[in-house]
């Protein structure tokens, strides 16, 4: 899997249900504390004790629901652009032949976050196989997973979702889930950037 999909994969995981012990043993081997530190962000690293992973994922599931009875991650809660986010996002992924499986709201920053990572994989595969694009009938989404991308990115995430993970990052009262705020806000920022300079 590459790094960019990995990313989109944890950050929508990490949104969309409460960490269970053994993915918080998971994180914790993988160094997701170290990687927050070289972005300076503290994930309290007090919480991040392989030792004691029930309790932990404990403190942090009831972390998780408090945050989720106080911050929206739906798109349809925050102005967006569109006039109907679900529509416009159901309608997307009908043209583009994307399926996510899930029980959340289409709207939902997980299941964006999951499309993102299905895209940047389809981007990289293109580029790996330095293929052209294939479409045919002029329309560039018919080959070119970076402008599809792109285009997925500032429709239906950029309008909003850094918004609301900053509203996840001044309610949460542990540092774990302030700090996963801050690096997936930081991470589409940087995606962004990087769709702007091609």
């Amino acid at each position: 899997m590459s790094v960019r999909r990995a990313l989109y994969v944890l950050f929508g995981r990490l949104v969309a249900s409460p960490l269970d012990a053994a993915l918080y043993r998971r994180l914790r081997e993988q160094g997701l504390d170290r990687l927050a530190a070289a972005q300076g962000v503290d994930l309290d690293s007090d919480l991040l004790d392989p030792e004691d992973a029930e309790s932990s994922a404990a403190e942090l599931t009831a972390e998780f629901e408090r945050l989720a009875s106080r911050v929206s991650l739906r798109a349809s809660d925050y102005g967006t652009g569109a006039e109907d986010p679900v529509a416009a996002i159901y309608g997307y992924l009908r043209e583009h032949g994307l399926e996510p499986k899930t029980d959340l709201p289409i709207d939902h920053l997980a299941v964006l976050f999951g499309v993102m990572g299905e895209l940047a994989a389809q981007e990289e595969q293109e580029e790996r196989n330095d293929a052209e694009p294939t479409g045919t009938d002029g329309d560039a989404f018919d080959g070119d997973a970076g402008v599809r991308a792109r285009a997925f990115l500032e429709r239906h995430l950029a309008p909003w979702a850094e918004r609301a993970l900053a509203e996840v990052a001044d309610a949460a009262d542990r540092r774990f889930y302030c700090g996963v705020a801050a690096m997936a806000a930081a991470f589409l920022a940087s995606e962004r950037r990087l769709y702007a300079r091609a």
